[in-house]
C-alpha cells in the first residue's frame, strides 16, 4: 500500500473515535480576523447597496451578522438525505467529485441551524469556491495532499473533525457510516476569529430588475452529472422560487420540506489536470485564473453570461449578455458547478 492510501486509511478510521472519544485537539494555527467593509455608495448600475442587508444573500434585515461565513461539506449521496439543516444555507455549491457522485458545499451566515451534515471530507474544487468568502468550514477532514494544499492556497480556516475538540461534531449513530458526522455551528463559531464575508454576488432591488429582464423563459434545468446522475431545478410560478430534485426523487430537507431557491447558477468549468497526486477517477474543476460560461436561473427566466476569477482567494465576476455585471435576485442560490462535458438542458414550456 502506498503511503498515500494508509494515510487515506488512517485518516478514516479516526474520524469516528476522536469524535466519541474526545482526544483531538484545536489546530495550531492562529485564526486571522477578516473584516469585510461594505460600501454604502449606491452602485450606478441597478445593483443595490450592500449596506443593511445580509451579506450572502441580498436580503434586508433589521440587523446585519456579524459572523463569519460557515461552510459545511455535506454528503450528497442516497442515504445521506435527508440532510439536515441545509434549508437555512445561504448559498450551496454542488460539485461533482468522482464518477456520478456530487457533494455540496453549503455556506451559512445569515443564519444557523443548530445542526449540519451529514458531514464529509474537503475536495480540491472547495479551494476556490471558498476562498472568497474568507471564513471557517466543517469537514471531516481530506487526503494529505488536499489539506496541504487546501491550507497553503486558501485563507479559510480548516475545522475539520480531527482538529477540533470532541464536542464540536456528533454521531448521529441511527446513520450509516460515513454518512452518520454532523456539525455543530454554534461550537464551530467560537473556534475562530473571522468576520462577516464580502458579499458574494451583485443583488437587483428584486426579481424585476435583476438580470432576468434580459433573459428568455425557462421552466426547468437538467443537469447531467454522468451516468443516470441528474440533478433538475423546476420553476414554481406561485413561490417565484426553483425547487430541486435528485435522479431518484425530491431533493427533500429533514424536518423542512424540498430544497428550494431564488437563484439558481449554473458553472461550467474545463477539469483540472494539474494535481498529480489526483485519482483519475476524481472530479476537479478549474476556477482559477481563468473564465468560463455560466447560466443563472431566476424569476422563471434563464439568463447566460460568463464567470472570471484570478486567485483562490479573489472573488468572481459574474457578467450578463450585456457585458455588465450579472444582478441577482436578493435570496437564496443554489451553485451547480458542472464540467464543460456534462450536459445542461433548459425546459422551455
Amino acid at each position: 500500500m502506498s503511503d498515500l492510501g494508509r494515510v487515506r486509511r488512517t485518516l478514516a478510521g479516526l474520524v469516528t473515535l476522536l469524535i466519541l472519544s474526545g482526544c483531538s485537539q484545536l489546530n495550531a494555527n492562529t485564526p486571522s480576523e477578516s473584516p469585510a467593509p461594505v460600501s454604502t455608495t449606491p452602485p450606478s448600475d441597478g445593483a443595490v447597496s450592500m449596506a443593511g442587508r445580509a451579506p450572502l444573500t441580498g436580503v434586508p434585515v433589521k440587523e446585519v451578522p456579524t459572523r463569519p461565513a460557515l461552510a459545511v461539506k455535506i454528503s450528497n449521496t442516497t442515504d445521506a438525505h435527508p440532510q439536515r439543516g441545509l434549508g437555512d444555507a445561504d448559498l450551496v455549491f454542488v460539485e461533482p467529485i468522482t464518477g456520478s457522485t456530487t457533494r455540496l458545499a453549503a455556506i451559512f451566515q445569515s443564519k444557523l441551524p443548530a445542526q449540519i451534515g451529514p458531514v464529509r471530507s474537503l475536495r480540491p474544487t472547495d479551494a476556490a469556491l471558498l476562498g472568497p468568502t474568507r471564513g471557517i468550514v466543517a469537514d471531516t477532514m481530506a487526503d494529505r495532499w488536499v489539506l496541504t494544499y487546501f491550507e497553503k492556497v486558501t485563507d479559510v480556516d480548516d475545522r475539520g473533525t480531527l482538529v477540533v475538540p470532541p464536542d464540536t461534531y456528533r454521531i448521529d449513530s441511527r446513520r450509516r457510516a460515513p454518512n452518520h458526522v454532523f456539525a455543530q455551528p454554534a461550537k464551530l463559531l467560537t473556534l475562530t476569529k473571522r468576520t462577516a464575508p464580502a458579499p458574494y454576488f451583485s443583488y437587483a432591488p428584486g426579481i424585476a430588475e435583476s438580470s432576468a429582464r434580459l433573459g428568455t423563459p425557462a421552466t426547468s434545468v437538467r443537469i447531467g452529472y454522468g451516468g443516470s446522475s441528474t440533478a433538475t431545478w423546476t420553476y414554481q410560478a406561485k413561490t417565484k422560487r426553483w425547487t430541486r430534485a435528485e435522479q431518484w426523487a425530491p431533493h427533500m430537507i429533514e424536518g423542512g420540506g424540498q430544497v428550494a431557491a431564488d437563484n439558481v447558477l449554473v458553472l461550467r468549468a474545463a477539469p483540472d489536470h494539474s494535481f498529480p497526486q489526483a485519482k483519475k477517477s476524481m472530479s476537479i474543476l478549474d476556477f482559477t485564473d481563468t473564465s468560463g460560461q455560466l447560466q443563472l436561473f431566476t424569476g422563471g427566466k434563464v439568463v447566460t453570461g460568463r464567470w472570471t476569477k484570478a486567485g483562490v482567494n479573489d472573488p468572481f465576476a459574474f457578467t450578463g449578455p450585456d457585458g455588465k455585471r450579472l444582478l441577482l435576485t436578493p435570496g437564496t442560490t443554489w451553485v451547480e458547478c458542472a464540467l464543460t462535458t456534462m450536459a445542461v438542458q433548459v425546459g422551455r414550456g
